[in-house]
């Protein structure tokens, strides 16, 4: 009989905390990051594409800057992203990209890399004279959507 309770007290407890005696499965499910984890900051070097060798943060892809836009609501509630960001543009610590809006005129965002945060900031964004006095003239130069 006391062998039948502590069958049955383990089995209550295995029940109460989705223990079983079989090995734990992983079917390749991965949880969706929360809004808090998904505007962390970039951890590490910026993201590279094969055979370049980044400069500051650069390359950068369209997920990470997109993450940048949301982060800044001055940016984010300015300018409509529509179907996210297009003809990204990097140089050194700068990056511009342009916006896919539906039913309105696109308009280019620039971003800067902090390198001692290691992610990249939405700076500003608009329809015309985005880089201004922000982005060196060296610099300007290699971005080709800071002449918007």
């Amino acid at each position: 009989m006391k062998r039948l309770l502590v069958c049955v007290a383990a089995t209550a407890a295995l029940a109460l905390t989705g223990c079983s005696d079989d090995a734990p499965t992983n079917n390749g499910a991965v949880a969706a990051p929360s809004v808090q984890e998904s505007l962390t900051p970039q951890t590490g070097p910026a993201p590279t594409k094969p055979g370049a060798s980044p400069q500051a943060g650069c390359p950068v892809d369209a997920a990470t800057l997109e993450k940048a836009f949301v982060a800044n609501l001055d940016v984010s509630n300015a300018v409509d992203i529509g179907k996210g960001l297009t003809d990204i543009s990097c140089a050194d610590d700068w990056a511009t990209a342009v916006t896919q809006p539906e039913a309105m005129d696109k308009a280019t965002v620039l971003f800067q890399y902090d390198t001692a945060k290691k992610q990249w900031l939405a700076i500003a964004g608009g329809t015309d004279g985005v880089c201004g006095s922000q982005v060196p003239a060296s610099v300007v130069k290699k971005l080709k959507n800071c002449g918007k």
